[in-house]
Order: structure tokens, then C-alpha cells, then sequence
């Protein structure tokens, strides 16, 4: 038996797996799928997400640690951190869900579209982070 598949499909499949397992707190494999997706794509012509996360992370000073959008990518699939191995890391709760938002970003300008599935995630994160910065506004932490 074989799958016939297309990058469009593999990629949306990729982003829903990537979604439920950052849900199940299996950020690692979830970080890993969504970057899976977005590099499968194609360079959309304007600037997605990705690229946005990208000048901002030029911006930071120099500090120890991850600060590139793609070290824990690399991590992940290589064991490496500058060029160098590295058996162990501290992955920050942002890392997934903005992995997952550039490959759902990038999917969005190169088709046009995103899935049910994707919007719903995309909805419930944006809800997430506005409670977020409502209980931090009201001294809650």
C-alpha cells in the first residue's frame, strides 16, 4: 500500500500533528512537524511570520542561550547549538506555539488559506495570550 500525497496535504497534515501534540505537551515533536511544514513550502513573495520573528530576534542583545528563530530547530533535528553537540536544552512554552503560527503563516501565503482546524488553533491561541495580558495587567501571574 502506498500514500499519494502532495506538498500541500503532507504540509497541513504536518501543522495538525504539530497542533495536537503541542496540546498533549510534546513540545518537542510538535516544534519539529511544524518546522517540518514550513520548510517544505515554498518562499511565499511577501514576508510571512517566519521573517518577522527573525528581525526581531536580530534586535536582542547578545545573551547566552537560544536567541536565533532556529537554534531549537536545529537542536532538535542535529544535537547541535553553535556548531557545537549539545545533550541538553531548556525550551521556553513560547517556542512551540510560534513554530507552529509560522508554518500556519507561511502555509496561509502560499495558498491562500488555511484549514478549519488551523483557523481554530490560530483563535485559541490568540484568546490564550489576551487572558494572559489581562491576568498579567491585574498583578496575576
Amino acid at each position: 500500500m502506498a500514500t499519494e500525497t502532495n506538498t500541500k496535504l503532507a504540509s497541513a497534515r504536518q501543522i495538525h500533528a504539530a497542533m495536537n501534540l503541542h496540546a498533549a505537551g510534546e513540545q518537542e515533536c510538535a516544534i519539529t512537524l511544524a518546522a517540518a511544514a514550513e520548510g517544505m513550502l515554498v518562499e511565499p513573495d511577501e514576508p510571512a511570520f517566519r521573517q518577522k520573528v527573525k528581525d526581531f530576534a536580530a534586535t536582542l542583545p547578545e545573551a547566552e542561550g537560544s536567541q536565533k528563530p532556529n537554534d531549537f530547530i536545529n537542536w532538535l533535528k542535529h544535537g547541535t547549538y553553535n556548531g557545537k553537540k549539545c545533550d541538553t536544552a531548556t525550551i521556553d512554552d513560547i517556542e512551540a506555539p510560534v513554530t507552529i503560527w509560522r508554518a500556519i503563516t507561511k502555509f496561509y501565503a502560499v495558498y491562500k488559506a488555511v484549514t478549519p482546524e488551523m483557523e481554530k488553533w490560530q483563535q485559541t491561541m490568540k484568546q490564550k495570550l489576551s487572558a494572559e495580558k489581562v491576568a498579567r495587567a491585574n498583578g496575576n501571574c
